[in-house]
């Protein structure tokens, strides 16, 4: 049984995943490794600075 399966949902969004939607797969690391089913694209990681910093870039208008 795959991930995607047993889960039903997005670990970075919660949002349910369709029958045989492709899926995603990241490691979490709580005391034992345990692998999630995420949506692709999404993430349960944070993003990296520098692609946060760009998004808030492009995002607010002029000050």
């Amino acid at each position: 049984m795959s991930a995607a399966d047993r889960q039903r949902t997005c670990a970075a969004c919660g949002s349910p995943f369709a029958p045989r939607e492709r899926t995603g797969l990241e490691a979490v690391i709580d005391g034992e490794v345990l692998y999630v089913a995420v949506h692709p694209w999404h993430s349960t990681h944070p993003p990296r600075r520098e692609t946060e910093a760009a998004r808030r870039l492009t995002t607010t208008g002029p000050a």
